[in-house]
């Protein structure tokens, strides 16, 4: 989750860059619009490795890359332009879930 607000009930709203099979390289509006770009990056994932997501937001314009493959590249003047930064897991069966080298940069804007 990146540009989100925080609403009832613990849930988010704002994009999310999706992670995880079937989704890697989507964009979804979580609490919102839903898929905003149904294209995935799917086969730029390297399986049983690490994989670098890249997430670049810039006023109303989005862009993703996976391995350094660009795969979302989006505008919209509705989509959130601030917020907060989340990492959600799903719920379900038992998971590993790992993240390394996380850097967040900001560069001008208020």
């Amino acid at each position: 989750q990146f540009r989100s607000a925080n609403i009832d009930g613990g849930e988010m709203l704002g994009p999310q860059a999706d992670m995880g099979k079937g989704w890697w390289g989507k964009l979804y509006e979580e609490s919102g619009r839903g898929m905003l770009v149904k294209e995935g990056g799917e086969k730029f994932v390297k399986e049983n490795d690490w994989n670098e997501y890249v997430i670049e937001a810039v006023g109303p314009s989005v862009k993703i890359w996976l391995n350094g493959e660009k795969v979302v590249d989006y505008t919209d003047e509705k989509l959130s332009k601030k917020g907060l930064i989340a990492f959600q897991v799903h719920s379900g069966g038992p998971m590993e879930v790992r993240f390394k080298e996380i850097v967040f940069e900001v560069k001008g804007g208020k």
